[in-house]
């Protein structure tokens, strides 16, 4: 990656020597070469970047940012990858580590500078600003770099009415920076995260749901067609592979209340929600739930059963990269004779995939759109 600031390898996560895609885009080598040229960095600057899925505007800013004024930028995100990706490209360019505050936290200003890659939820992009805004010191400049094609007209009137007047750059390479700047002190305090609580007809149960979790007023269709065709043995260490909003594994727990569940997932949104609701439907003790990888470092043979509702989407990138990555990784995780649980669209043809790690695949259930898989080594 190279801007006004350098020439940084910025790697994607996980590492894998087929990827082809960058771990950055244009969008941010304009928001580089727009700080640059504006001379937005200054001796008491206090930087923010939020929502970069690898880090890499973060990373081409560290080394100024610590010249100029001794400290770091920080990152805001809610992605674990993130977090690697942060920790990884920072090592290899080295670079000082910058500062990583989780989404469902805060981070604390008054920040000057402010990077703000649009999450495609318009609901955590709503919770976001309100939570940023007491945080900006007078004058900060909010850069947010988007590729020119994500810009409609709806997005940009919703950023006016969180904002207030905007400008834009020229587009180059097919993206553009939106550009806002905020007059006034903020506040200092900043609203709590926002939260939304619905009920689970049928299955007595109440959920919270932090703004950047998948599916935030219902459940997730593919989520009830596996509950409608769960599992039907005798499990002791059960893993929620993608958990969500915990629906599965809190599930799991009172069917099976001398098991120990583990919920999974990459986002910690998601792992704050669902740590919140098995407690708040009385599964608090039986579950843990942890922000990783997929299954990274988890042990050999340490679960009997996985349950996987696999997402086929990464932000704006389509595709079975992460359900592939979930189901090699499960095959090492479960013991001998484990069972892995996926439900998946009928298109995505899992039940093909899975052959490639599990020797046996029955098909459990069925629906128009949907169909649940058992898998065994």
């Amino acid at each position: 990656m190279v801007s006004h600031f350098g020439e940084l390898n910025i790697c994607r996560l996980p590492l894998d020597p087929r990827q082809t895609l960058l771990a950055f885009d244009q969008g941010d080598l304009l928001a580089l070469d727009y700080i640059h040229e504006q001379k937005l960095l200054q001796p008491h600057s206090r930087v923010l970047l939020v929502n970069e899925p690898f880090a890499a505007v973060t990373c081409g800013l560290t080394e100024a940012v610590k010249t100029l004024t001794g400290g770091v930028p920080t990152l805001w995100s809610d992605s674990h990858i993130a977090l690697q990706a942060l920790a990884y490209n920072a090592q290899h360019n080295d670079l000082p580590l910058a500062d990583f505050v989780p989404a469902h936290e805060t981070p604390q200003g008054a920040f000057d500078l402010v990077v703000l890659k649009l999450p495609k939820s318009h609901r955590l992009l709503k919770d976001q600003v309100a939570r940023l805004l007491p945080q900006l010191a007078a004058g900060t400049t909010i850069i947010m770099p988007v590729m020119v094609k994500h810009l409609d007209t709806p997005l940009f009137q919703l950023l006016e009415s969180l904002l207030g007047p905007l400008t834009t750059s020229l587009a180059r390479k097919k993206a553009r920076l939106v550009l806002a700047e905020k007059g006034e002190v903020g506040g200092g305090e900043s609203p709590p995260a926002q939260t939304q609580r619905w009920s689970v007809e049928g299955l007595g149960l109440t959920l919270d749901h932090y703004s950047g979790v998948f599916s935030s007023t219902r459940l997730d269709p593919g989520a009830q067609v596996l509950l409608e065709n769960f599992p039907d043995g005798s499990y002791q260490h059960i893993i929620d592979l993608g958990c969500g909003n915990g629906v599965q594994a809190i599930m799991a727990a009172k069917k099976w209340p001398q098991s120990q569940v583990v919920g999974v997932d990459e986002s910690f949104m998601a792992v704050a929600s669902a740590t919140s609701n098995a407690l708040a439907n009385g599964v608090g003790p039986q579950c843990r739930f942890i922000t990783n990888d997929c299954l990274t470092d988890m042990g050999p043979q340490s679960a009997d059963l996985i349950l996987c509702n696999p997402p086929f989407h990464q932000e704006r990138v389509v595709g079975d990269q992460i359900a592939m990555r979930m189901f090699a990784q499960a095959a090492q995780v479960l013991v001998a004779d484990g069972e892995l649980w996926v439900v998946g669209n009928r298109h995505l043809g899992y039940h093909a995939k899975l052959k490639r790690w599990f020797k046996r695949v029955q098909q459990i259930g069925s629906h128009p759109k949907f169909v649940v898989l058992k898998a065994r080594l």
